[in-house]
């Protein structure tokens, strides 16, 4: 079941070295605080108190359910940010204690990412995982599938905008356009800071001239071609919750804007932005993937010390 996305490699950045792609970007959209037709401003936002203080808080709520569902981003939490999203990868200290992780009774574990699920599968690999690529649109794992139907339906409509799209951009160095099939990708991290505003046109357009069908979201020097339908983060976790059984602590660590529908629904559950503003749905926050690996191994120690008493 496994595809390779299709990338349409417009052209060659200039500089293509990770230390030119982290230098400051006056010129870069402001990130869009819209998600999937929800208004994340509408949330009641916070500023989250750092998680690694506040460990014995989160662990008196593990050890009071009876198990925990564990939902971790991808990109920027389990794998950092990279300037080639082709070569992003969680290093092996990370996937081995992910494994471990997962072969916990007492947790339930899903990676949940804006890639498609195939790709989040090939660079994850680990058994006895949900995995809900995407932006929760598709989910599949531990017996669990799902396609949000309005999305797949429009997977030909999208695909035609996609390569007409690449074709606007295929004179502008750097920037890659990616096709994942429910949803498209295009990534200006290696783009030229003057070249910017000639790409968000572009996008724009080519969105606008395609009706009501899909909406344009930003992230992390990325623009997102997404369909106009209910779905998100939030209603993907809450897709998989109600179909685990009862007693769960949610517990949901991601650092993009898409998050944030998640942080929003789980009001009862744990939520950790990584990275990011401080003002967020998350009661929690950690500085990056790092605190992340830490976090990891601190609730494989909680969950067994648990598991033995």
């Amino acid at each position: 079941m496994v595809r390779a996305n299709t990338f349409f490699e417009v052209s060659t950045r200039r500089d293509s070295s990770y230390q030119a792609s982290k230098r400051l970007r006056m010129a870069r959209p402001a990130p869009d605080t819209s998600y999937f037709g929800i208004h994340i401003a509408t949330f009641p936002m916070n500023m989250s108190k750092p998680l690694m203080h506040f460990l014995p808080e989160v662990d008196a709520r593990i050890q009071s359910a009876d198990r925990v569902a564990l939902f971790l981003d991808f990109d920027g939490t389990l794998a950092p940010i990279v300037a080639d999203p082709a070569n992003a990868q969680m290093s092996d200290a990370v996937r081995d204690v992910l494994r471990r992780v997962v072969g916990l009774d007492s947790i339930v574990t899903t990676v949940i990412s804006g890639r498609a699920v195939e790709d989040l599968y090939v660079r994850v690999r680990v058994d006895n995982v949900i995995y809900s690529g995407n932006h929760g649109l598709e989910i599949f794992g531990r017996g669990l599938r799902f396609v949000e139907p309005e999305a797949d339906a429009r997977r030909d409509q999208l695909r035609r905008l996609t390569e007409l799209l690449a074709g606007r951009l295929h004179h502008i160095p750097g920037v890659k356009v990616e096709d994942k099939g429910l949803t498209t990708s295009i990534h200006f991290r290696q783009a030229a800071e003057e070249d910017v505003p000639a790409i968000e046109q572009a996008v724009r357009a080519s969105v606008a001239a395609a009706g009501s069908w899909f909406r344009l979201n930003t992230g992390r020097e990325v623009f997102e071609i997404v369909p106009r339908t209910g779905w998100h983060k939030g209603a993907a976790v809450e897709w998989i919750l109600r179909h685990l059984s009862g007693g769960l602590l949610p517990i949901y660590l991601g650092d993009d804007n898409s998050d944030e529908d998640a942080f929003a629904v789980l009001k009862d559950g744990v939520t950790v932005r990584v990275g990011g503003p401080p003002a967020t749905c998350a009661q929690y926050g950690v500085p990056g993937p790092a605190d992340v690996y830490r976090f990891l191994v601190w609730l494989e120690d909680r969950a067994a010390a648990r598991t033995a008493a």
